[in-house]
Parts: structure tokens; sequence; C-alpha cells
């Protein structure tokens, strides 16, 4: 039963995440069509972002009242009944982004949610594979999406594919009810529920030292934003934006490898998962000062797919060694805490990262690398006080 219910939940989240991009896809068609300013477009992903960051808050409060597997169905019952909206009358830009907002803060509940049950569904030896396989499930969804929503839009049209989103949200809506799990939460006091994900962070010192490498590495996230690769391609490689297309999916087919590379080992100490996540960012780290300051195309290539293996690698052991650092009925509250940081962080270092590069692009990717080299060091030289609990 358990082996059914996680493929029930891979099928399921797999195939809302692919309705996710394809809804967008459509949206963004439609508001190209009736008003072509980028400013306006652009407004969808900051809308994404902060309706997901604002419902990180409220995970907490909903894990002391409900089942992990009942909020799971809701969010994707709600998101369900929010895209059909876009059926029922024509919609302005307001209404739309209205819309957005409310799927993506849906949205915002299941990813938490989902990370917390798959301990419960697979043995403690086998949750890094599967970790690697719901990573690269999402990465593929990630690359092949866009391309696919465009040869839609071009078959049919974005009504078309919105049909199409609403009908994969309606399936895997139907798997995720099919899912079988039996967890009671531990119940807290309201007032108490948003502080004890904190709470638990700062009690397990592997959580803290894990916590501080993820707001430094994500404080250097934003370097790969798409603006910022876009002068890099322009103004250091002296390409055209054919090359910018290439770097970006050279970095997304290498975190695919990285994810397939966990797939085919068998890592089950936590001590070796650690060391692998400090060998993960300080080689991500070291490549992405080398990309900063080499001008040679196929190098940059080259580099981008290395990085996009190792912080995949880095990242996967790292959700890995949370996952099983806490009991697993307080493992959402931890988890919706650290996603409001990673929220956060990257929404600076885009801001930050990219004040930098409109000075001097160069710089941007080094301050990066020193970021992520940081996040290493503070990973080696903390790595015993890591490894106490």
């Amino acid at each position: 039963m358990k082996n059914r219910s996680v493929l029930f939940l891979w099928f399921g989240q797999s195939q809302a995440n692919l309705a996710d991009v394809l809804y967008i896809v459509a949206l963004i068609s439609i508001l190209y069509a009736q008003n072509s300013s980028p400013v306006l477009l652009s407004c969808i992903p900051f809308t994404i972002t902060a309706a997901k960051f604002l419902s990180s808050f409220t995970v907490p409060f909903l894990i002391d009242r409900y089942r992990a597997k009942r909020i799971l169905v809701v969010s994707q019952l709600l998101k369900t009944i929010v895209l059909s909206m876009f059926f029922l009358w024509h919609m302005s830009l307001i209404s739309m982004l209205c819309c957005v907002a409310l799927i993506a803060f849906f949205d915002g509940w299941a990813a938490p949610v989902q990370s917390s049950m798959l301990p419960h569904l697979v043995d403690k030896e086998k949750l890094l594979k599967w970790n690697s396989m719901f990573n690269v499930t999402d990465q593929t969804i990630q690359i092949a999406a866009y391309p696919l929503g465009s040869f839609l839009i071009i078959s049919w049209d974005a009504i078309g594919l919105l049909w199409l989103s609403f009908s994969l949200f309606s399936l895997s809506l139907l798997f995720m009810q099919a899912i079988r799990m039996s967890v009671h939460s531990s119940k807290t006091k309201q007032k108490q529920g948003l502080k004890e994900g904190w709470k638990l962070i700062w009690h397990y010192p592997r959580l803290r030292v894990l916590l501080v490498m993820e707001v430094l590495e994500g404080m250097a996230a934003g370097v790969w934003a798409s603006a910022i690769v876009y002068v890099f391609v322009k103004e250091i490689l002296s390409k055209n934006e054919a090359w910018w297309g290439y770097i970006n999916s050279s970095f997304f087919v290498g975190t695919v490898l990285g994810g397939f590379v966990l797939l085919k080992i068998s890592v089950e100490q936590e001590s070796s998962l650690y060391h692998i996540v400090i060998l993960g960012s300080l080689f991500s780290g070291f490549f992405t000062l080398l990309f900063g300051v080499i001008s040679v195309p196929f190098l940059s290539l080259l580099l981008s797919f290395t990085i996009g293996i190792a912080l995949q690698i880095s990242a996967t052991c790292s959700y890995t060694l949370t996952q099983t650092a806490v009991p697993l009925e307080k493992l959402p509250k931890v988890l919706s805490a650290t996603l409001s940081v990673s929220y956060v962080t990257f929404g600076l270092s885009v801001l930050l990262l990219g004040a930098v590069a409109s000075l001097s692009v160069t710089a941007a990717f080094l301050t990066a690398g020193g970021l992520i080299v940081i996040s290493g060091c503070v990973g080696f030289f903390l790595r015993n006080y890591a490894l106490t609990n």
C-alpha cells in the first residue's frame, strides 16, 4: 500500500506541476495579446512568489488542525476551482492576477506538506532516491513544459491550453485522493504554531547549520535569473539571444543529471549525506567563480551544466537531511519555515545581484560564487556540530 501511495503522490504532484506551468503559458499568451507590455507580464512571477511567501505562514496553523493528506487534497481542489473561473467569464488583468495569486497561495500549502508526507510513504533508506525522483521529474517538467506549452498554443489556442491544465489539475486531484496514510499531527496552541518551526530549527544543530547554508546559497541563486544571464551572454560572451537559451538549458539539464546520479547511488549514513552537501556547495561555488571570469562560450556551457549537477546533488541531500532531522509530525512546520526563508532570500538575491550586475555582470557572478563557497566552508567548519543531533 505504501508503494502504491507514493506512486499516487508522484503522479499527482507531477501532473499538478505540469498544469501549473501550462496555465501560466496560456495566461502569458492572453495578456500579451491584450497588452504587450513586459512590465505587465512580469507581474505574473512576482504575484506567484508573493502569494507563496504569504501562504508559507499559514501552513503551521493548518498542520495543527488537519491531516497532511487532507491539506494536500483541499489545496488541489481549491486550485482546480479557481482555474475553472477562467472559463466562466471574461477577466480583466486584475481579475487574472487575483486568480493567479489564489492558485499560488493554495499551491504554497502543497510543497511542505507533500515533502513531509514522503518520509511516511517510503523507508528511510529509500528516501534519498525518492527525493531525487521527485526532483528529476520536477526539473524535467520545468525544461519541457514551456516549449510544450508554446507548441500547444500554436496548435490549439490559449483556451485549449487552459482546458488541458484544468484536466491535469482534476486528474491530479484523483491521484492525491487515492493516497492512503494515517498520520495525526501533534496539537499546539495557534499562537505557537507559527513559531514552532523556527523553534525546532533552533533546537536541532543540523537544521541551524543547513539553514545558514541555505540563506547564503539563496542569496546567490538570483544570479541565474534570466535577466542577469542575458546580460552575461550579450556583454561577456558577445553572443546572440540563442546562447541565452543554451546556457539556461544546460544548467537545467545538469540539475536533471544530478538527480539521476543520486538515483543510481546508495547513501544511507547521514554523515555521508552531509559531506556530499559540503562538497556540492564548494564545487558549485568554485565553478560559479570560473563561470564569471571565463568568456569562452563553450566553456560557459560546460560550466553551467556542471554547476547544475553540483547544486542539485547538494540541494537534494540537504533536503533529505532536513526530512530526517525532526519527528515526522513536526516536519511540515520546519519545511514551511525554510520555504519562507527561501522565498525572501531569492527575492533579495534577484534585487541585489541585479544591482551589482548593472555595474558589472562579472562582479555579480563572483559575488554569487563567493557566497556559495562561504556556505560550503560554513558547513565544513561546523560539520561536527551539525552532526551532533
